[in-house]
């Protein structure tokens, strides 16, 4: 069966030392496959740079953000935003936003735990009821069962 295409076979040149001519050959393959792999990572390197540059973008862009200036401030000091001090502020106050937030998830939760407990606590009662009614009538008709029969043995 003949080659295929990606079965090439490589020609010795005729040369004193036979081995030479495929050695050229097969590094000159080489080559052409590193020239490929090079092209394919250069262009998953680009693709990975500029999504590193998108990201930064938005990151900044968040950051930035609508800029909101304390009533009475100094108009000559330097904005809260741009310093240490008004950043700490910033997220103390976020933080607190967040543990806010957090205290009253914790509330409704509870609160709707207690719900779902007395609702269940209802329903098993209310089966028990129901199982106590129908074990009644059938402990009542083996009692009078349990009779009849003493009443026949006498």
């Amino acid at each position: 069966m003949p080659p295929t295409k990606s079965q090439k076979v490589a020609k010795v040149a005729s040369t004193e030392d036979g081995s030479q001519g495929f050695v050229e050959k097969q590094n000159e393959l080489y080559k052409v496959v590193k020239a490929r792999q090079d092209e394919a990572r250069s262009k998953i390197r680009k693709s990975r740079t500029y999504r590193n540059k998108d990201l930064q973008a938005r990151i900044k862009a968040l950051k930035r953000g609508p800029t909101t200036k304390q009533p009475g401030s100094n108009a000559d000091a330097p904005s809260s935003d741009h310093t240490a001090f008004g950043s700490l502020r910033d997220l103390l106050a976020r933080k607190t936003d967040i543990e806010r937030r957090i205290t009253e998830s914790i509330n409704v939760l509870e609160a709707a735990m207690r719900i779902a407990s007395s609702e269940l606590q209802i329903v098993l009662k209310s089966r028990s009821e129901l199982s106590a009614t129908a074990t009644m009538p059938a402990k009542a008709n083996a009692a009078t069962a349990d009779s009849n029969a003493l009443v026949v043995q006498q």
